[in-house]
């Protein structure tokens, strides 16, 4: 064998055993190459939390029966025997809240559309479809459709004056609820009102324990019968307590009822400090309903 065949070989042997350990990588068999082009890859380990996130399953939501803030409407009424009492004169004539409400988002919608229905004269049966159907539509949609006649404007001042009175009336039937649920604003309410009255149909119609205690207190120190006053300021066109004042009690004088009214104010905001009523939280609730009687 000459000189030039032995290097020829040698050099063919050098190029064929990088080649061969090539082979035997892709074949998952070599120890220093990588994964070949038919083994598994091994797993890649997260490098951030939004990876992480992104591999964890999301927590089941809560069923409507174990949170009340899931419930629908219907549900909502059926625990809301002051709220369904008061709404049952909006329905059409037969019908039940719990059929009327069957299909509503939540109890808000269902109320709202009860005013807007009453207001506006629409079949509630028609609204509710526009609301609860295959393609739902917003209220303010839905009266458009239906009173096509009506400036987009005044379909707009139309649905905010009844998501005004929905609350009002969602904020109503949970009076009685709070206040038998203090014994201390309980006890001082029932002990203003005539014998045999009951507390829960005396707080019934009232916005909040501040305007039904004040009526209370006008009512004991004034010698008015509660009736005749809680008529005048809760009653389908109401009007405010210096009224009612000078309509059932006309010999009185003017400043005489202002300091009558002051007097009465006063017992009232000593009641709900001594209750813990939120102050602040009676404000809201009375503005709100001066706002919805404009």
């Amino acid at each position: 064998m000459t000189k030039q065949l032995i290097i020829f070989l040698l050099a063919g042997s050098l190029v064929l055993v990088p080649g061969s350990g090539g082979l035997l990588a892709q074949k998952g068999q070599g120890k220093m190459g990588g994964p070949g082009l038919g083994a598994t890859p091994p797993p890649v380990t997260a490098k951030s939390s939004a990876s992480t996130r992104d591999t964890v399953k999301a927590p089941v939501a809560a069923s409507h029966t174990t949170g009340s803030s899931n419930l629908n409407a219907s549900e909502r009424l059926a625990n809301n025997t002051s709220l369904s009492t008061r709404l049952q004169p909006l329905l059409p004539a037969g019908a039940t809240v719990a059929a009327a409400s069957a299909g509503f988002r939540n109890q808000g919608q269902f109320v709202a559309a009860l005013h807007v229905s009453q207001n506006l004269n629409i079949p509630f049966d028609q609204l509710k479809a526009k609301l609860t159907g295959s393609n739902p539509e917003s209220l303010g949609k839905a009266v458009h459709d239906l009173r096509p006649a009506l400036a987009r404007s005044a379909v707009k001042k139309d649905v905010h004056l009844a998501k005004r009175q929905a609350d009002l009336d969602i904020d109503t039937a949970r009076l009685a609820s709070r206040i038998s649920a203090n014994p201390t604003l309980a006890a001082r309410a029932q002990a203003l009102l005539p014998a045999g009255t009951s507390l829960k149909t005396a707080a019934a119609g009232f916005e909040n324990e501040r305007q039904f205690l004040l009526a209370e207190h006008v009512s004991h120190d004034l010698n008015i019968p509660f009736a005749q006053l809680k008529a005048k300021v809760t009653g389908t066109d109401p009007v405010s307590f210096k009224q009612a004042v000078s309509a059932l009690r006309p010999a009185l004088g003017s400043s005489t009822i202002k300091s009558d009214l002051k007097v009465a104010r006063q017992e009232t905001k000593t009641d709900i400090q001594a209750t813990g009523e939120s102050a602040e939280g009676q404000k809201k609730i009375a503005a709100r309903q001066q706002s919805a009687s404009r």
